[in-house]
């Protein structure tokens, strides 16, 4: 086991009736299992502990009574921590950690992965301390931090989580931060009491359920639903192809089958180990009565190969031990998988935002044709499974099937091409792994905890539908976007709405408490589900995706690094000083005092002029991105004239898109040099403290582009989902749709700090 015993379900006695164990195992781990669920025995018996990747974790290393060998004190740190030889948690010595400062430890190679922090904690005071686990070197992929309550006086184990989604370093850093580092970062209160840190851990969380196929050869059960205990032959795992007599059945993982003979349609159930829930059943487009069904092995991977009656017509699904079944067909157009009724689909991207289907804004229609992205997510009813589909080609239609009216309106089916390649399907299962949370007006202007509980650590998304009150314009779009929850209360600049304001979601605890202002009001409903890497007994969406396409074709799917912020080309010293915004380092000048003028503030000027040639050549991204949206919807109307009324929204965004970058370009980029330049050689005179831009300040054109990279960038998410939520009744409308969503995922890359992205990481003031 890897997490609390309560994520965990009680599978080893099915698994056995499953297995067709031999008979001591069949008779002692039912009898273990049932003493396991009623909290007799502990289900950490059947896995080692993880390894803590920490050095000196309980700080007992004494080769200097004066130092903490292993760990350092962070950069803005008030004070050094010591080692505590009194009042530890466990053995003889802890780390006294004292106001406004903090101790960190950085692990040089951490494979991908979820991982989990903990450490025990006793403080002075009841306050909330700061625990910030993240990759230094990409943190806008693997960030963390989080704020936590901890009592007066007594110790108190807190936790932090992060995933990797490559092999990189870990830091994890425990106490309190600067003024600065929470004007940065988000985060706002200040540690003013001293703690102390005992027992700390980092470890790579790993799923505690084997990953294993087993294939039984079940007799006399014809089409009829599975039931507890499965009944059959297991086939045994040296056979390298075995032809089934009757009906086969298969489990991996908590992934259940069964071959229907008369339509060769596969159908799937999930069990807990107590039960089997139907979950879908992928049926072949064309009349496929079964023939054969011949067990295969090839290339290290197990699957069943089905037969048509007619000859012609085949096809393989391969099997994982981790419950993931790849269709290979031949002469069979599409398959379609039916009988998981979805509340909503997502096509996901972590490249600007996840697009969301609502099946009850999809009216008129019982087919909803989607754009080819690559793999979908379906929140199924019941709020405890996920379906994943991932499909091998961007050029494969796909289409989502609707039943019902009103409310109750589901998506009822998936169907995928398969004329050229396959595709790859399974389900996660776990408790509320999904949340639906209708946005009250009691939501506004107060932080409320709601009734939905985060069941197990991840990177939870929470997506939701928001209005300033009035209509959508440029300076006030609506926004419809995936927010990754944070895990402290983050107070930021612009970004996802216009001025200051507060995150919308955070985790206090395993609490979801949400927070919304006047400027983006509450408004519909808010969706909360995951993707990433969980600790928890399961396999994520993400890592399902990799298993299906590969890890390099799902990496550069994911594309987690074109959320990294853009980098100055640095003239000036690549420092944290002088990387800031323009209004900041204005105001930095305005303090300077005289004998730092010829120094320190000239390269203050020189970064302001830097920083806004950057900007311009974002904003020059943006309108080559346009003008080239422009000419490729152009086109589509002169060779699709049926399309001409879908293009025309299209068209009214971009051209207002275009009608907005003028007031920037008024202002050339000489004429800022020269402003600076003249700046500059006032400095290098050196006359007096402070500094007065007068008529040589830039804030004004550098503040223009900042708002409008943040407005082109709602933009172009606004054209994205605006493109694919209407492209549903018509396969060309999907084709134009998964251009935009193509080209907009390219322009979306590497933004300025002020625009929105799939991260929580570094808020700039």
């Amino acid at each position: 086991m890897r997490y609390p015993s309560s994520t965990l379900p009680c599978l080893t006695g099915i698994s056995a009736r499953f297995h067709g164990l031999p008979s001591p195992a069949a008779t002692w781990l039912p009898a273990i299992t049932a003493l396991a669920c009623l909290g007799v025995v502990s289900t950490t018996l059947s896995a080692a502990e993880p390894a803590n990747l920490l050095r000196n974790p309980g700080f007992e290393n004494a080769s200097d009574p004066n130092l903490l060998a292993g760990w350092t004190a962070t950069a803005d740190s008030a004070q050094k921590a010591t080692p505590s030889g009194t009042g530890s948690h466990s053995g003889q010595r802890c780390a006294a950690i004292p106001a406004q400062s903090a101790i960190e430890q950085h692990v040089d190679h951490a494979q991908p992965g979820p991982y989990l922090a903990r450490l025990w904690v006793k403080s002075e005071a009841d306050q909330k301390i700061t625990v910030l686990l993240s990759d230094p070197a990409r943190p806008w992929a693997a960030y963390s931090c989080s704020e936590i309550q901890v009592p007066k006086g007594e110790w108190k184990q807190v936790e932090a989580f992060c995933t990797l989604d490559k092999e990189g370093g870990l830091t994890l850093a425990v106490g309190g931060t600067s003024k600065e580092f929470r004007s940065y970062h988000g985060p706002e209160t200040e540690m003013r009491a001293a703690i102390l840190v005992d027992d700390c851990q980092l470890f790579r969380y790993e799923p505690s359920t084997v990953a294993e196929l087993r294939v039984l050869d079940a007799k006399g059960t014809g089409n009829a639903p599975l039931t507890l205990p499965l009944a059959g032959l297991p086939v045994a795992p040296d056979k390298s192809t075995f032809d089934f007599a009757e009906t086969v059945v298969f489990q991996a993982r908590h992934l259940v089958g069964t071959v229907r003979r008369n339509d060769g349609g596969l159908a799937l159930y999930t069990t807990d180990g107590a039960s089997l829930k139907p979950r879908g059943l992928i049926i072949p487009s064309t009349e496929f009565e079964v023939a054969q069904c011949l067990l295969v092995k090839a290339g290290g991977r197990t699957g069943l190969r089905l037969v048509a009656r007619n000859g012609e017509a085949s096809y393989t699904a391969w099997i994982s031990p981790k419950g993931l079944v790849s269709v290979e067909s031949k002469k069979i157009p599409e398959f379609t998988v039916r009988g998981s009724r979805m509340s909503y689909g997502l096509l996901p991207s972590f490249v600007g935002t996840d697009l969301c289907y609502n099946p009850a804004k999809l009216t008129g229609v019982t087919k909803a044709t989607l754009p080819s992205t690559q793999w979908f997510v379906g929140l199924v009813e019941g709020n405890d499974s996920l379906l994943v589909a991932a499909w091998n080609s961007p050029t494969q239609a796909v289409s989502l099937g609707l039943v019902g009216d009103g409310d109750k309106r589901t998506f009822d089916s998936l169907s995928i091409d398969t004329t050229q390649t396959g595709f790859s399907l399974s389900f996660v299962e776990h408790r509320d792994i999904w949340h639906k949370e209708a946005l009250k007006e009691d939501y506004l202007g107060d932080y409320t905890p709601i009734g939905w509980q985060r069941p197990f650590p991840a990177r939870w998304m929470g997506q939701f539908f928001t209005s300033p009150g009035g209509k959508a314009s440029f300076h006030s779009p609506y926004n419809d976007y995936s927010f990754p929850i944070a895990s402290a209360k983050t107070r930021m600049w612009g970004v996802w709405f216009e001025d200051w304001n507060h995150y919308p979601f955070y985790f206090d605890g395993d609490k979801t408490v949400v927070h919304f202002e006047k400027s983006f009001a509450p408004n519909g409903d808010a969706l909360i589900y995951f993707l990433e890497p969980a600790a928890a007994d399961l396999y994520s969406p993400c890592e399902i995706v990799q298993e299906a396409l590969g890890a390099e074709k799902a990496a550069a799917l994911f594309d987690f690094d074109a959320n990294g912020l853009r980098r100055l080309k640095y003239s000036t010293p690549p420092l944290f000083m002088y990387d800031r915004p323009v209004c900041a380092t204005t105001t930095r000048l305005s303090k300077i005092k005289q004998e730092e003028k010829p120094t320190v503030g000239v390269n203050l000027a020189t970064h302001l002029y830097e920083f806004i040639r950057e900007i311009r050549g974002r904003v020059d991204q943006y309108s080559a991105y346009f003008t080239s949206m422009k000419g490729y919807l152009e086109q589509e109307e002169s060779t699709h004239a049926e399309l001409k009324p879908y293009l025309a929204d299209l068209e009214k965004l971009v051209a207002e898109a275009q009608s907005k970058t003028k007031k920037v370009y008024d202002t050339p980029l000489p004429t800022v040099q020269a402003k600076i330049e003249a700046m500059k050689k006032q400095l290098e005179q050196g006359q007096g403290d402070g500094f007065d831009c007068g008529n040589l300040d830039v804030r004004s054109p550098a503040g223009e582009q900042d708002d409008l990279c943040r407005r082109y960038n709602r933009l172009v998410l606004r054209l994205v989902q605006t493109a694919a939520l209407n492209c549903g009744d018509s396969t060309e409308k999907a084709v134009v749709a998964r251009h935009i969503w193509e080209e907009s995922r390219a322009v979306l890359h590497q933004p300025t700090r002020w625009e929105p992205r799939r991260t929580v990481y570094f808020f700039e003031p």
